[in-house]
């Protein structure tokens, strides 16, 4: 029990002795983790549509003609469906690139960025990460303002 309530001990010290991030640190954290969400999406969509194709079993008895609908007919199905994914992938692409700003220090571009997104995309389903992302940008620039100049006096 002694050896376990040393590490429980050192465990504690541990924690206290690393500091707690900063406003700033914890921002671009989470830019950081958005633009990786933002990625990974886009790479799913792309499996997604590489993995298209399936296959479909048929099964033996009756004709399947019908007179309503000629089976050897192209049809529209899935269309609907491909280019709302595609919208979604082109939002996502969109959306990283003014995060992909605001990680590189211009929060600027970044905000005009975002705002041109709100826009152009006004029922995007990312429209309350973009409203996060501004938020988020703007208290980057207010800190940015209040921050001393780092340099020689």
């Amino acid at each position: 029990t002694a050896a376990l309530a040393a590490l429980l001990r050192t465990g504690a010290a541990r924690a206290e002795d690393k500091p707690a991030p900063t406003t700033k640190e914890s921002i671009l954290t989470f830019f950081k983790h958005l633009k990786s969400s933002l990625a990974q999406s886009s790479v799913q969509g792309q499996r997604k549509r590489a993995r298209g194709a399936g296959s479909v079993a048929a099964v033996r008895g009756a004709g399947q003609y019908s007179e309503l609908a000629d089976p050897n007919e192209t049809s529209l199905k899935g269309d609907n469906r491909a280019k709302r994914s595609k919208q979604a992938l082109a939002e996502d692409a969109e959306f990283e690139k003014a995060v992909s700003l605001i990680l590189a220090g211009e929060n600027a571009e970044g905000v005009k960025a975002l705002g041109a997104f709100k826009l152009k995309h006004p029922k995007s389903r990312s429209l309350a990460a973009v409203n996060v992302a501004i938020e988020k940008a703007q208290i980057l620039d207010a800190e940015k303002a209040e921050a001393p100049p780092s340099g020689p006096p």
